[in-house]
């Protein structure tokens, strides 16, 4: 029915494209398809069918412990933010919810059990982000924002798009940006009660336009910020984008990367040490805040989805894809990265989407709903 892009060789008689699988025609022309909740739960089982013959690249056996292998619902997680050793939060799909994909999990045990929040969202959700214990933002597909400020709580704030957002980042109570599809930045004084359009925002065709795709941001306060993503010109040229601002969003300037790969996410430790991870295991590092950028060696070619750093050394990235998750970890500032093996094969045949780090633990969590936690 459906084509596996597998690290070994091109799979007769499906057809390969460079940026996933194709859905093709039967002997006798007829187009297969399905509907989402029908190809989710496809995915689901041929996943754990075929993952035996994935190319696995996991090579350094780290001690992680899985607090959680599946989530009760099949969750996926994309997101997760913790304020303390004990309490956190995630974010992503309910592949089962057609209705009300989106779902906000929380946890008061340091990830070993999650509950879900009391509230149903009709998008699936892409990021969360806590300031403390009580502020937090969750954004995701149609312009979805919600919000709570006493970290139970939650109700749907108007972001002013439709374009699916991907990123977000608050600088304090009041002050947060987010960002998106088709050039959308995103800035709000209000602690999201009202937000503002500072560029984009406006849904195009998909395929047909040329176009920016912001997936992550980071500022270090209400003035100085990046933003990552593409910048897509169909049928001609893909580059990576790292856009920087220093007048809280209103212009942004654009720093070379040299790669052309979708970028996932950005993390900077302060004004000059910064990463951003993509597709393709690409890891780029600054030392001097962007004026320049140059390429880590990962040792993975599966995509990298979020990266976090405790200090200046020690740092972790995350991704993978369909039947397969990755680990990498560096103690030197990225110089050398390693792969390494959750420990368990059950949890690396799910994809990684989110790192965090809180006081010398780190938080790992992915498709399935795959928890993890390393000390």
């Amino acid at each position: 029915l459906m084509c596996i892009k597998f690290l070994t060789s091109i799979l007769d008689p499906c057809k390969i494209h460079q940026k996933g699988y194709a859905v093709n025609r039967t002997s006798k022309g007829d187009m297969i398809t399905m509907n989402k909740l029908e190809l989710r739960l496809f995915w689901r089982i041929t996943l754990l069918t075929v993952v035996g013959i994935l190319a696995s690249s996991f090579t350094v056996t780290a001690n992680w412990d899985v607090l959680q292998k599946q989530d009760p619902e099949i969750r996926d997680y994309m997101s997760i933010s913790f304020t303390s050793a004990k309490n956190g939060w995630a974010v992503g799909v309910s592949p089962l919810e057609l209705d009300y994909p989106g779902f906000i999990g929380y946890t008061t045990d340091g990830g070993a059990t999650w509950n879900k929040a009391e509230i149903d969202v009709d998008a699936q959700l892409a990021r969360v982000y806590f300031l403390d214990k009580n502020h937090g933002w969750a954004i995701g597909e149609n312009g979805k924002i919600v919000a709570t400020t006493n970290g139970k709580d939650w109700e749907i704030q108007t972001s002013k798009v439709d374009n699916s957002l991907k990123g977000i980042y608050f600088v304090n109570k009041e002050v947060g940006f987010a960002v998106g599809a088709n050039d959308t930045i995103l800035s709000t004084k209000t602690g999201g009660r009202t937000w503002k359009v500072l560029q984009g925002g406006i849904i195009g065709a998909v395929g047909d336009d040329e176009a920016t795709m912001y997936n992550a941001i980071q500022f270090l306060d209400e003035s100085t910020g990046w933003v990552a993503g593409v910048h897509l010109v169909p049928q001609v040229s893909q580059n990576s984008v790292i856009q920087k601002t220093t007048d809280g969003g209103q212009s942004w300037d654009a720093q070379e990367t040299g790669a052309e790969d979708v970028l996932e996410d950005i993390f900077f430790l302060d004004d000059k040490h910064g990463w951003a991870v993509g597709e393709n295991g690409l890891i780029l590092h600054t030392s001097n805040g962007g004026d320049k950028w140059t390429i880590q060696m990962s040792g993975t070619e599966e995509t990298l989805r979020s990266i976090q750093f405790a200090d200046k050394y020690m740092g972790w990235a995350v991704g993978g894809d369909l039947g397969v998750g990755v680990i990498v970890h560096t103690n030197d500032g990225g110089k050398n990265w390693e792969v390494q093996d959750p420990g368990d094969p059950m949890v690396q045949r799910f994809r990684m989407n989110s790192v965090f780090i809180f006081d010398k633990q780190v938080w790992l969590a992915g498709g399935n709903g795959v928890v993890l936690l390393g000390k």
